[in-house]
Order: C-alpha cells, then sequence, then structure tokens
C-alpha cells in the first residue's frame, strides 16, 4: 500500500525544489486504478523518513519498512538475524499516511453541508467511506493492511469477525481501523505474529 504515484511525483517534486504530501487517496476497484490528491509546496521537505522501502516476508507474513541507509540490513525477526530469502522488498514508496487527517475532516464537514453526506454512488456510501479514510489517517498506523483472511490462514483458524479483531487489538493497546482498500482487512502498528496470537485466542474463546 505504499504509494507508487506519491513516490513518483515526491522524486519530480524534490529534484524541482518543491515538497509533496498526499492530502487524500482513494483506491477503486475499478480499474483497479489509485487516485492520489497531493499539496505541492515550495521547498524541499523536511522529513524524507516517509520515503523508503517496504519488506513483507513470505515466511510467516510481517512487514517492515527500511529508510534508504538501511537498505544493507534487512532481515525479519522469524529469521534470527540471518538473510532471508523469504524476504520481499519493494521500493522506493511514500510509506507515511495515505490521507491528512484534518483535510478529511474538512471533507466530512463539508459533504454534510451540501447533503452529501449519505450519498450513494457504485455501491459505495460516501459517509461510511470518508469515515473509514479518517480512520486510515491515525498518525500510529503504518504502511499497508493486514487481510483476516491472512491471518486465519496463518493461525489455521476460522477468519475472525472484522469488529471483533478491530475491538480486541484497541484493547491490547495497539492502534488498528478499517481499511477503505479491502473490505475484510485491517491497518494496525500490531506485528503479524502478534495478530496470529490474539486471533487464536478469540477463536479458543468462542469455543469455551
Amino acid at each position: 500500500e505504499g504509494i507508487g504515484l506519491s513516490s513518483g511525483a515526491l522524486r519530480e517534486a524534490t529534484a524541482l525544489g518543491f515538497s509533496v504530501l498526499p492530502l487524500f487517496s482513494y483506491y477503486s476497484y475499478h480499474g483497479p486504478v489509485f487516485r492520489v490528491l497531493v499539496r505541492v509546496t515550495h521547498g524541499k521537505p523536511h522529513d524524507t523518513r516517509d520515503y523508503g522501502f517496504i519488506s513483507y516476508c513470505n515466511k510467516c507474513g510481517n512487514s517492515e519498512g527500511y529508510s534508504w541507509g538501511e537498505l544493507g540490513q534487512m532481515c525479519c525477526p522469524c529469521s534470527n538475524g540471518e538473510v532471508s530469502r523469504s524476504l520481499v522488498v519493494s521500493g522506493p514508496l511514500w510509506t507515511g499516511p495515505l490521507h491528512d487527517a484534518d483535510y478529511i475532516g474538512e471533507m466530512i464537514k463539508l459533504a454534510g453541508e451540501l447533503g452529501w453526506t449519505y450519498t450513494e454512488k457504485g455501491g459505495v456510501d460516501l459517509e461510511k467511506l470518508l469515515q473509514k479514510m479518517l480512520e486510515e489517517s491515525d498518525c500510529r498506523l503504518p504502511f499497508g493492511y493486514i487481510k483476516l483472511d491472512e491471518i486465519a490462514s496463518r493461525a489455521k483458524i476460522n477468519s475472525p469477525p472484522l469488529s471483533t479483531m478491530i475491538i480486541t487489538l484497541q484493547k491490547e493497546g495497539y492502534a488498528t481501523s478499517r481499511s477503505h482498500i479491502a473490505s475484510n482487512a485491517i491497518k494496525t502498528n500490531c506485528p503479524m505474529a502478534m495478530c496470529i496470537q490474539i486471533a487464536k485466542k478469540l477463536q479458543q474463546n468462542q469455543l469455551i
């Protein structure tokens, strides 16, 4: 979910002496296509931490973000510090927030003033969509999302209910939200290994 479009815009803008910040990102299933609204301002970005690389481990499902300086130090927790052949790296990409929370808040306010709040088109409820995007704007949330089906597959259990998983993760102290990109997926700063443990506990509690 690191945004390639924003990355390209960021590279071009930086070369020309400008900085780019995503305000609003929308994934459309029809295409599929990612639309990104960015704010371009004069001056180079002061913080480049949101522009880097993403790793995904096919073995355990863990994802990590890396800066340019960490390219030669990539490893997965499941490999105990050793080089892992199961690690796939993508980038450079925009790894920061998909949306600006203040901007989304203004969109929700404007939609209400214009009477668009309950508009539904193509099966998409505008109010629910913007609310999901507001949740995704939590600065504690990392890039990407986790499909509950993947958690269930790795845990060898049935997929837990989305709302139950979100509430449980939040009670455990993890930032968690729904994803507007995939219906049965979450964005969370909880590692995959812990997501699997929590899902297993939920399954056990249902059986008791």
